[in-house]
């Protein structure tokens, strides 16, 4: 099982349609996780020791366990990442005693449709996986207004990313 999340709506979510489906032609079971309905509470450590950890990032947390890889798709925000993605790692990280364990081996693929390239929040987000301890893949799939998605190239890069969860 591959979680995809979402990092907003509109056309991040139309790319994490497109991407499960190609997922779906590699035989890959997948489930699209959309952080923005998730609707997860700010992180702060006061509400943390006064309300624990919320059940929506607890339960996330038990699907993260059990999947084989990530994909990550995101608009670029301020040339860097959306903050619904860094909260929901803020209060994820929080589970348990390792703060990297739901990332580290994790198998890694990045996705964006940003207004721009989306090179910063791809740069990013490949710094703080790879920090985590994920193996993120070399190439991400890259759309924006008026760069269409090359669904030959993702097809070919999801290729590539299936070739590493199945052998996880």
């Amino acid at each position: 099982m591959v979680l995809i999340f979402v990092s907003s709506l509109n056309e991040n979510v139309k790319l994490a349609n497109k991407i499960q489906i190609q997922l779906k032609e590699n035989s890959i079971e997948s489930k699209i996780v959309n952080l923005v309905e998730m609707n997860l509470p700010m992180y702060d450590t006061n509400k943390e020791q006064n309300d624990g950890i919320p059940q929506k990032a607890l339960d996330l947390g038990e699907e993260m366990k059990s999947a084989a890889g990530y994909v990550f798709v995101a608009p670029e925000y301020n040339f860097n990442v959306p903050p619904v993605l860094v909260n929901m790692i803020a209060w994820v990280s929080r589970i348990g005693d390792d703060f990297r364990e739901l990332f580290s081996s994790k198998i890694i693929q990045l996705a964006t449709h940003s207004g721009s390239n989306g090179i910063d929040l791809l740069n990013s987000m490949r710094n703080q996986f790879t920090k985590l301890g994920s193996i993120v893949m070399p190439r991400e799939i890259i759309t924006s207004y008026t760069s269409a998605l090359r669904e030959d190239s993702s097809k070919e890069i999801l290729k590539q990313f299936t070739t590493f969860i199945k052998d996880k």
